[in-house]
């Protein structure tokens, strides 16, 4: 088993031997001690150390302090720990405002200090596995995007491509039979890079940094409502939007979600005589819930629980086309909002998307 490594800076040299003695007593840890912050700082730039602890004051020379400083100056991201007698709270903030993960009192019994450490630097630890594993899971992500978008769709085009050459070249020679092959060989490329681009619109929602800004929704509905292909016009479409719905987002993720929640329901109430879309808010208890209401084929709300799972559908392709990505993509951009996602619906009587954001994803009223 991989062993935590530690530092632990202290110029009393009794109290490195007791705290290497209680911190690597169970085996998961392995402690290396330095005497001073300025030797510390040699050892961390050229040994790899998942934790720091360092006294807060150890004169004379660098203490805590000035070694968060130099770490900072020298681009070396480890946590470090502050361990000190001091018991007032100005020397705790002190000590996390220059950049400590965490500051520790001596003024329980040691067992109890160094069980705290203990607890602390395994936690640390396992904090940082799990940020590696993100990176290199980010990573991944970034090099499936980049396959999709170059590489599996470079075929597609080839295909199509020759496809096209056959139709307009020899379209007039080929028996009907052949021409409706051609046809539906370039259909399926079709569908076939619709496919790839909402995969990649469903890893870039996953992975691109948010930025926080007011983002119109109000304003964002009415742009889109009035840019899709609506299923119906004139006196047989009606929209309600509510005005001036402003949310804190990121303003390019939101306008995907929009669109593509508008977009479905705009697909699914095309066979209607009279076409309703809405868009507003509800409060429960204080917590303002966003929606989106039509009145188009709905489904079984009972069968809902893959809902949100690529590629999933509830109605032919023949009937409505789509990937069945885009609820999915949804739902990724509302969860980096940390909001909740939800979907209302019956066979015939319409669907209603409600998503909130910032609550924490707690999900729909009780």
């Amino acid at each position: 088993m991989k062993k935590i490594p530690v530092l632990l800076v202290d110029d009393d040299n009794d109290l490195l031997q007791i705290g290497k003695e209680f911190l690597e007593d169970d085996g998961r840890i392995a402690v290396e001690t330095a005497l001073s912050a300025e030797d510390a700082l040699k050892r961390i730039t050229v040994q790899p150390f998942d934790v720091i602890i360092c006294d807060y004051r150890m004169p004379p020379g660098m203490d805590s302090t000035g070694l968060l400083k130099a770490m900072k100056a020298e681009g070396i991201d480890i946590p470090l720990i502050v361990f000190s007698g001091f018991a007032r709270e100005e020397h705790a903030a002190e000590a996390i405002k220059n950049g400590a993960t965490f500051y520790l009192q001596k003024s329980v019994p040691p067992e109890v200090q160094y069980t705290e450490m203990k607890n602390l630097v395994l936690h640390l630890s396992a904090l940082r596995d799990a940020q590696q594993a993100l990176f290199e899971t980010r990573k991944e992500s970034e090099s499936f995007a980049y396959s999709v978008s170059h590489d599996l769709r470079a075929p597609l085009r080839i295909i199509d491509g020759y496809c096209r050459i056959l139709s307009d070249k020899y379209g007039a020679s080929l028996p009907a039979e052949a021409q409706q092959h051609i046809s539906r060989l370039r259909a399926a490329t079709v569908r076939m890079d619709a496919y790839f681009e909402d995969l990649l619109q469903l890893s870039r929602a996953g992975r691109l940094p948010l930025k926080d800004e007011q983002v119109n929704l109000s304003s964002l509905s009415t742009s889109i409502l009035g840019e899709l292909p609506h299923p119906a016009t004139g006196p047989r479409f009606m929209q309600e939007i509510e005005k001036d719905v402003i949310v804190q987002g990121d303003r390019a993720l939101l306008e995907r979600a929009m669109q593509q929640i508008l977009d479905n329901s705009c697909k699914y109430t095309k066979n209607r005589q009279q076409v309703r879309i809405a868009f507003g808010t509800m409060q429960d208890n204080g917590r303002a819930i966003c929606f989106v209401r039509d009145n188009g084929e709905g489904f079984d709300a009972a069968n809902a629980k893959d809902l949100f799972t690529p590629f999933h559908r509830f109605h032919p392709e023949s009937q409505f086309p789509g990937t069945g990505i885009g609820l999915a993509i949804v739902q990724k951009i509302i969860s980096r909002h940390d909001g909740s996602l939800w979907v209302e619906s019956t066979v015939d009587g319409g669907t209603t998307v409600f998503f909130t954001f910032h609550d924490g994803g707690i999900g729909p009223p009780k």
